[in-house]
């Protein structure tokens, strides 16, 4: 009997071992399928020819492949893997690239969605805090603030996508801690089914507001980015006939994650000062294309990217103000693949220019540096704060609220910032 028991065990233990190798062995094809593909995109599209690494004949790592694209030190360069807010939001930003795929990766019907609450989280010096809370989203109602240390959600270990997955209508119960050595409260929020651009677009609408400062009001608008297709028109109904119409000046912040499509750049901030109208012979007016004629501030920081640099950028040649901290100088044409282990690749496919200034690896410099540190902020904005200064100052005269435009006046480092 005991032999007979010996024996069996032997042939389970061995069962095991032959299920482990031929498992491990399938996880290693996968991922030389993933390294091949991932040299061949770049070696057929990277914006520039590029020696990349060949894994062919080798045993790649995933670590491998990402350490590979990152030498390449550009920007929209990287992988993005499945069960991350990031996938999900580059899937639903760059979803004309990947529409082959996804269904696929979002079945049944391709809709790029996950549950959650609106933020997004970064973890600095080992914990993990609030970086972004967005407008009309859940947690801003609830009172989740930017600088919340994020301490769990439902009593278990927080996870950008896994704390709320499956719970769309539910109650999610968030622990937080709001000041460094506070005791920690949990705060309710309902968890809710979000389509990222969808969700951007709907944050753009509900960043807006008039603040009244000193007899005069401000309006505010924050791009969180220029994801939607809808962008430009939403931007430009509001500031046309909506709320910010009757501003007297405007603060336009660019702070944010992603950038978006170049195309959605609101042409009224963009164009120089030139309206063209048109009158019919019965008197009827109309105009073609209207420019804003008001104060603007601009806030960045190193979250402003790609196109909404572009957007800073050329706001700072037209000689407004930029306050905050220098931008991310990841400014490069992108595309996104499917990869055969369902991770996303964003290949950088085309250099980009400003006036023929390269922002790549420079990024946009503000006119004045504010630093905003992020751990227990307590939803404070100091950037905020100098950009309502500063327009201010610029409505009652005291500066002036447009700089002189020249050639000189270029958007990277170098220039004359100063602290604030």
């Amino acid at each position: 009997m005991r032999a007979k028991w010996l024996l069996s065990f032997a042939t389970v233990i061995c069962w095991a071992m032959a299920a482990q190798a031929a498992s491990d062995t399938a996880a290693d094809e996968l991922t030389r399928r993933v390294a091949n593909r991932v040299e061949e995109l770049v070696e057929r599209n990277f914006y520039k020819p590029v020696a990349f690494p060949s894994f062919a004949g080798k045993h790649p790592t995933n670590a491998d492949i990402d350490k590979a694209l990152a030498d390449l030190k550009a920007s929209h360069t990287r992988r993005f893997m499945p069960g991350t807010l990031e996938y999900y939001e580059v899937a639903d930003i760059y979803q004309r690239w990947l529409s082959r795929d996804l269904n696929s990766i979002f079945p049944p019907r391709g809709e790029v969605q996950y549950e959650g609450i609106g933020i997004a989280t970064a973890v600095i010096d080992g914990k993990r805090f609030v970086t972004d809370v967005y407008d009309g989203a859940m947690a801003k109602a609830a009172g989740i603030r930017v600088g919340d240390e994020v301490l769990s959600v439902n009593a278990k270990p927080f996870e950008e996508i896994g704390s709320f997955k499956g719970g769309a209508g539910t109650i999610a119960t968030v622990t937080v801690r709001q000041a460094a050595g506070a005791r920690p409260i949990d705060i309710p929020v309902m968890v809710v089914a979000i389509s990222p651009v969808r969700m951007f677009l709907e944050s753009v609408s509900a960043s807006v507001r008039l603040i009244e400062d000193a007899g005069n009001d401000i309006g505010y608008i924050r791009l969180w980015t220029l994801a939607s297709p809808l962008t430009n028109e939403t931007v430009e109904t509001m500031m046309r006939s909506g709320i910010l119409s009757d501003a007297d000046g405007l603060v336009l912040d660019l702070r944010g994650r992603w950038g978006g499509i170049s195309s959605e750049l609101p042409e009224m901030l963009m164009e120089d000062f030139a309206d063209i109208s048109f009158t019919m012979r019965n008197g009827r007016t109309f105009s073609q294309r209207e420019t804003w004629r008001k104060p603007i501030v601009v806030l960045i920081d190193e979250g402003t990217r790609s196109a909404n640099e572009l957007l800073a950028c050329a706001m700072k040649k037209r000689g407004f103000t930029l306050i905050g901290e220098k931008s991310a100088g990841a400014v490069l044409g992108g595309s996104a693949y499917v990869l055969p282990d369902d991770s996303l690749l964003m290949v950088a496919t085309s250099m980009v220019k400003v006036d023929d200034e390269v922002l790549e690896g420079k990024g946009v410099e503000p006119d004045t540096i504010v630093n905003a540190p992020v751990p227990y902020a307590g939803g404070a904005d100091p950037q905020l704060k100098a950009a309502m200064k500063e327009i201010t100052e610029q409505l009652s005269g005291v500066s002036p609220w447009r700089n002189a435009q020249s050639p000189e006046r270029r958007c990277s480092p170098g220039g004359t910032a100063r602290s604030n």
